[in-house]
């Protein structure tokens, strides 16, 4: 089950890393070269209205002014041909299964979150109007824990399947 997951994890990054969309909306392409990975954060504000911002993980190597960057590799002869980065604190993944045509009326996060997604397409409206669409290596930082919430929908001839990985607090 753990490397099935793992298997799981790393392919919906890799499929980011490749230049697959963020988010449906969104279909530009990226360069080849890119050492960065783009995802969707959905969040409240102080007064539990939620907003989308899009925010990017930068996989560059720990340095002594970045102690807290990604590690690299030990054995490729290009140390930076490889970087991991961790999710810190990400234990208890799970999966989501949304029926297709099914919609969550308006809900908050259960907790923070990163989402996934590895199968079909979702339609989230954040309580500010704003709509985006989700499919395929999609990643969500789902932080919209106080206030209204979002509606989301499963979109598309398909279930929507995602990938959740518990994350801790912002500080």
């Amino acid at each position: 089950m753990k490397s099935s997951l793992l298997r799981l994890v790393l392919t919906a990054v890799t499929l980011g890393a490749l230049g697959v969309p963020t988010h449906a909306d969104d279909a530009k392409p990226t360069a080849a070269a890119t050492r960065v990975l783009s995802f969707t954060h959905l969040w409240s504000d102080a007064n539990g209205v939620s907003h989308f911002r899009d925010e990017k993980l930068s996989f560059e190597a720990a340095t002594p002014e970045n102690p807290t960057a990604g590690t690299t590799s030990r054995t490729n002869p290009d140390p930076e041909a490889l970087v991991a980065l961790p999710l810190r604190g990400a234990t208890g993944a799970t999966f989501l299964y949304l029926k297709r045509a099914a919609v969550e009326d308006w809900h908050r996060a259960p907790r923070r979150m990163y989402l996934i997604a590895v199968q079909g397409m979702s339609e989230v409206t954040a309580s500010d109007g704003e709509v985006r669409r989700f499919g395929l290596g999609s990643i969500v930082l789902m932080d919209d824990l106080t206030g209204k919430g979002h509606i989301t929908r499963a979109v598309g001839n398909v279930d929507h399947i995602a990938l959740t990985i518990p994350v801790p607090a912002a500080k």
